[in-house]
């Protein structure tokens, strides 16, 4: 497991002080919503929704939203066939039912009988989805990121506004009892002031580079591709592009529409950030995965904000497993995506041996104040200083995916803010935005937040 590394490297390094020694102590985390989801739902109070989209994420979206209580699918949208097929087999798998399915989600939108829609599509379609959705009078759960151009964010916000609906991006980190404890331990100051966040990420494969096989039988007979481009260019029929679309810029936005995203949630949510990053500047280049893309496989992005900065680093050549780390005046808390685990890792701030710049004192006024130091720091028989590190690990069964559609259900049936309305969606998305900015204009990317732009200067 990750933590025990991480405790092992902290002892080494906090014990190093004379008189200093290093407790570890572990916590399980409690997940207030896994008792609420596990019990049954009053027919009465039961929501049904559409689910739109059953694609890779789709398909998952839904598989879980069909095993909540108190949700029922009553109807799934896909452009293409054969993933009609797909919602149905998942769908009967968990209800042992079947549901009407179409090409059109505008067929969804006018279904009365739909409380919410949930949808899973291609960045270039959530907009369109989500406006539709909110004008139409109903709320929805749409995957990140919220858009894929900057300008549409503040569309969404006006329209769910204008509306009074529920909308909610399904960045889940915004659910996570992981980062909502790393928030609680920065703002009870346990390591001091945070002024950087850093998230590492690395895949070596090529489903993990998006190189993901088009359905065998994919054909314009099964797919509606004219309408599947949407507002994007004309391009002939290209199942490599259907399927991998997260690597064009006509459809998604790259690494960080698919990944950077989770990062940035976490990162805006523990940090409590209410506004995109003020400037950005990225570094990268495609040195693998050269099947014709258009964004980098490495991608590195350092983020200014008022109060701190933020990098963010992800490659799609070498495996490492994520870890988001938040660095402090007092420590460092770890926030660590593979083993379900929180470590923090406390630090004083003081010398634990008189300083290293002695060495250029003269030998006499070296050892003289050496010693001096040492009856002034060393602690005494029996009083060796305690650190404590802590780690914090989920508790069986526990999924953050999970809770954040619960949380979205529940804010359709209490009215209740959504825990990722469009406002936090939209600043997590433009924080991608202004990544793949500077990093294809070769600058650094600013926000204008008087003109609602980003600039590259």
């Amino acid at each position: 497991m990750p933590h025990k590394r991480i405790n092992r490297r902290s002892f080494i390094r906090t014990s190093a002080g004379a008189g200093v020694t290093l407790a570890a102590r572990s916590f399980l985390l409690e997940a207030p919503n896994l008792a609420a989801a596990g019990r049954p739902v009053p027919p009465s109070d039961t929501l049904r929704f559409g689910m739109i989209g059953i694609g890779m994420e789709g398909s998952g979206v839904l598989a879980t939203c069909v095993r909540l209580p108190g949700v029922e699918c009553v109807a799934a949208c896909d452009l293409y066939d054969g993933r009609h097929t797909l919602a149905n087999e998942i769908i009967s798998k968990a209800t042992g039912k079947t549901v009407p399915t179409t090409r059109r989600y505008q067929d969804l939108l006018d279904n009365k009988e739909i409380d919410c829609v949930v949808a899973a599509v291609p960045d270039h379609w959530h907009k369109q989805v989500i406006v539709d959705a909110c004008n139409a009078g109903k709320d929805v759960y749409c995957e990140k990121p919220m858009t894929h151009k900057p300008e549409e964010g503040f569309e969404i916000i006006d329209a769910a506004a204008k509306n009074d609906r529920i909308v909610q991006i399904g960045s889940q980190r915004r659910s996570s009892i992981g980062f909502a404890k790393a928030k609680e331990l920065i703002d009870q100051g346990v390591i001091g002031t945070v002024d950087y966040a850093e998230n590492r990420l690395g895949r070596n494969s090529p489903c993990g580079a998006w190189v993901y096989p088009p359905p065998p039988d994919l054909s314009p007979a099964n797919l509606d591709w004219e309408t599947w481009l949407g507002d994007a260019p004309r391009v002939p029929f290209n199942p490599v592009r259907f399927a991998r679309w997260r690597a064009y810029r006509d459809y998604g936005e790259g690494l960080p529409g698919d990944l950077y995203v989770h990062a940035l949630t976490g990162i805006h949510y523990v940090m409590g950030v209410d506004a995109p990053a003020m400037r950005a500047y990225t570094s990268g280049g495609l040195f693998r995965w050269k099947d014709g893309r258009d964004f980098p496989d490495l991608q590195n992005t350092f983020y200014e904000y008022p109060n701190f900065r933020a990098g963010i680093l992800m490659t799609l050549s070498t495996h490492e497993p994520e870890v988001t780390r938040f660095l402090g005046t007092r420590g460092m808390i770890s926030v660590y995506g593979e083993g379900d685990t929180v470590i923090v890792e406390p630090q004083d701030g003081q010398d634990h041996e008189p300083c290293g710049y002695t060495s250029s004192f003269p030998e006499k006024l070296k050892d003289a104040y050496d010693k001096d130091w040492h009856e002034k720091h060393d602690p005494k028989l029996g009083e060796s200083k305690l650190i404590e590190a802590e780690s914090y690990v989920y508790p069986p069964g526990y999924s953050e995916f999970r809770e954040h559609l619960w949380n979205f259900f529940q804010s359709v049936r209490t009215r209740q803010p959504s825990v990722e309305g469009p406002d936090f969606g939209n600043n997590a998305s433009l924080g991608c935005h202004l990544s793949n900015v500077s990093y294809f204009h070769r600058s650094i990317a600013v926000w204008d937040a008087s003109s609602r732009k980003i600039v590259a200067s």
